[in-house]
């Protein structure tokens, strides 16, 4: 029988674009429940915002949070991992660069030379006024332990110019649609992905899925077996790089992420 792995992005995939919701997801995730087929969080959202939603989701497995900067396995599952991890309460944590402290200081240098505002320098207060989130998810989103976020004031040949002051350091600088991110140069959705695939592999060949709507899970998605981009309400689907055997849903966000989940259990005869 085939070992399958899934790996899935959240907000526009996994949830719902505008409400959030995960219920049209609900009976695929449950199939993957009966079947012991692991369901990995692979999101930009930190470890303290996934808390609460991992309750609501009753999800046991391991998650990637902060775009791939680090892994999360519960110390209840029975993994074999042959290096040392971090201990972090419940869990055994996989960190692929450094700690956000490190980002605060080293940025701290370059705050003369380039107009920009980080989390950091943010309270909760800015953050809502910025974003628009609530007070207790502003508060949770600036809990940050491996990225900085920015908020660029400055030109695109400046922050050029700060990625390359930062490369000697190993760090890289992505571009979000609102922020951009201080992080060290192998936190990588994809990377985390491979890394968490190798542990599983321990026990027996592994097919993953990967399923995502936006251009942060390409890389992701280019690395997977059955790569899946999640229609979405709001963007045109991104293209995945060098693959032209990547599916895309006809349905939105969550009802798609369940269309392409019973196809890959069909397809694998899991069902």
């Amino acid at each position: 029988m085939t070992n399958l792995l899934v790996f899935t992005d959240l907000d526009g995939t996994l949830l719902d674009h505008h409400t959030y919701s995960f219920a049209p997801a609900e009976p695929a995730l449950s199939s993957l429940n009966k079947l012991s087929v692991p369901c990995v969080i692979n999101t930009s959202k930190t470890f303290h915002e996934l808390i609460e939603l991992r309750k609501k989701l009753n999800h046991q497995d391991p998650f990637i949070v902060e775009n791939g900067s680090a892994v999360y396995i519960p110390k209840s599952l029975s993994l074999e991992i042959n290096e040392e991890l971090e201990d972090h309460g419940d869990y055994w944590l996989k960190a692929f660069g450094p700690k956000r402290e490190t980002l605060v200081h080293l940025s701290d240098v370059y705050r003369s030379q380039f107009q920009f505002t980080r989390f950091n320098d943010m309270s909760y207060q800015d953050l809502m006024l910025v974003t628009g989130l609530d007070e207790a998810t502003a508060k949770l989103a600036l809990m940050r332990e491996f990225t900085e976020p920015m908020l660029w004031k400055d030109t695109d040949s400046a922050l050029d110019q700060l990625r390359n002051e930062l490369s000697p350091h190993d760090i890289q600088i992505q571009k979000g649609g609102r922020f951009s991110h201080l992080m060290g140069k192998n936190c990588d959705k994809a990377n985390a992905m491979l890394w968490l695939k190798s542990v599983y592999e321990q026990s027996g060949d592994i097919t993953t899925i990967a399923l995502g709507d936006g251009e942060n899970d390409l890389g992701m998605l280019s690395k997977a077996d059955i790569p899946v981009v999640i229609r979405s309400p709001s963007h045109t689907p991104p293209v995945v790089p060098e693959r032209k055997d990547a599916w895309l849903t006809d349905d939105y966000g969550p009802a798609g992420w369940t269309q392409a989940i019973n196809k890959a259990l069909v397809q694998l005869k899991l069902i």
